[in-house]
């Protein structure tokens, strides 16, 4: 438990190399949110033209870019010698921690397949902001009292796969920091959009 809540990591380098391959995703939402109407511009222009007609289209592409660019961060980060600590943890790991996984994981995708049933990419990807009406939705997962259903489902996910995977050299590399700091952006993205959402 010690090792999971140590501040060594914080010293490593290539924990912070990684937590920037992750964080540039939310440094990318940060950009489309506050700078619409420039990256609506940028997206006329190669090589983001090439990725979609629309700057909703565009924003969605990137999206997938920038997921495999945090799963390679993790990788990488990992090595080797980590990914097979991590084969280790999750073959090893005893029931109670697949349970957490399957219950936190299906109410987690519940929520993100949900949201994007409800307001889809549009919705999801800025499109109010972007140039495409997106109408407010008052059905599920909306109507739970959750402002940000899809963000909670990433965190759910995140945090429900994180006992199945945490063991001692894990936590010595920083890995259940990671997650926590890798969740924490989904807080300060919720913050962000909160602040000027489609209300109407």
């Amino acid at each position: 438990l010690s090792q999971c809540t140590s501040a060594d990591c914080l010293r490593v380098p290539a924990w912070w190399g990684c937590l920037f391959g992750i964080g540039a995703n939310y440094i990318m939402h940060g950009y489309i949110w506050n700078f619409p109407s420039r990256f609506a511009e940028d997206c006329k222009k190669q090589p983001l033209k090439s990725l979609g007609s629309h700057p909703v289209d565009v924003f969605a592409s990137l999206e997938v870019v920038a997921k495999l660019i945090q799963g390679s961060s993790l990788l990488c980060f990992l090595g080797s010698a980590g990914r097979s600590a991590a084969w280790e943890a999750v073959t090893s790991a005893p029931m109670w921690c697949w349970g957490i996984l399957g219950s936190f994981v299906a109410a987690g995708q519940a929520l993100n397949v949900a949201t994007y049933n409800a307001i889809g990419n549009a919705g999801v990807y800025y499109g109010f902001k972007l140039g495409r009406t997106v109408p407010w939705c008052y059905g599920f997962p909306f109507n739970t009292g959750l402002r940000h259903p899809q963000y909670l489902g990433v965190v759910l996910t995140l945090f429900g796969a994180l006992p199945l995977f945490v063991s001692k050299q894990l936590a010595a590399v920083g890995l259940p920091q990671m997650v926590i700091a890798w969740g924490s952006m989904y807080g300060i993205m919720s913050a962000m959009e909160q602040s000027g959402d489609n209300d109407s």
